[in-house]
């Protein structure tokens, strides 16, 4: 039951991973992280799968990088700001400012993005 539910978290982690590879705003390797991490448990076959879906490469070598070091480079980090930041812009500016709940939502997630970043030791 419990390889089960590795399984499902992998699967769902990995939809949003390719979600976030496609999609502006939404970040991969986060997702990547937790089904690495479900699938190591659960699944070599999936896991292995995961290393051949090719619009998740990048993302996977940067997870994987993370993973071996605990360390994110500085050019992934500016990335990551200026897209979670660029994205309250586009939310503010596509809602013509009237919408102030989904606003401070995207708002406060890209504050916690942020802080991730920030916290998160930089490889140099």
């Amino acid at each position: 039951m419990r390889r089960l539910a590795y399984i499902a978290v992998g699967v769902l982690a990995t939809l949003l991973a390719i979600a976030g590879a496609i999609l502006p705003g939404l970040p991969a390797t986060p997702f990547l992280l937790v089904a690495l991490w479900a699938f190591s448990r659960s699944s070599d076959r999936l896991l292995a799968w995961l290393d051949r879906v090719p619009l998740l490469r990048a993302a996977l070598a940067e997870a994987r990088r993370f993973e071996e070091r605990g360390r994110i480079r500085r050019e992934v980090k500016f990335t990551a700001v200026a897209v979670a930041w660029g994205s309250v812009v586009f939310t503010a500016v596509a809602s013509d400012f009237s919408r102030p709940v989904l606003l401070g939502v995207v708002t406060a997630a890209a504050l916690a993005g942020s802080i991730a970043m920030w916290w998160i030791p930089t490889d140099r």
